[in-house]
């Protein structure tokens, strides 16, 4: 695989990830999920402590994810659109007024009832 193709799979992963989690962790706030050199990552604030106990269930939740073969579709949206869009997440609410004022902002959507803002692109 090469190295851009890879990079991509782990950042749709760590979208898949975050999926997951804020099905499992209702109000669960959603920071940033980059795909890294051995892997990817999401940084989340959770009212929960997680245990090694959580890892199974959230990776089952991330197989049901993938096996709906659902596709990420892109939106573009005005400034104001997204800041009303994700005004229980003050992360996303951070990212969106540090962009540069000319920025095209755009989100992700996985299913019916996940999005998440992001550049992309995803696989």
């Amino acid at each position: 695989m090469k190295d851009e193709d890879l990079k991509m799979y782990r950042h749709s992963m760590s979208h898949v990830l975050a999926k997951a989690m804020a099905k499992l962790y209702k109000g669960v706030k959603l920071g940033i999920g980059p795909s890294i050199d051995d892997g990817f990552y999401y940084d989340f604030d959770l009212t929960t402590t997680l245990t090694p106990d959580d890892a199974d269930k959230i990776e089952s939740e991330m197989k049901k994810i993938i096996d709906g073969n659902d596709p990420f579709i892109r939106k573009e949206l005005p400034k104001k659109e997204a800041l009303e869009l994700f005004a229980n997440q003050p992360y996303k609410i951070e990212l969106i007024n540090e962009l540069p004022k000319d920025e095209i902002i755009s989100i992700y959507y996985l299913g019916d009832d996940f999005y998440d803002l992001c550049r992309g692109p995803h696989v």
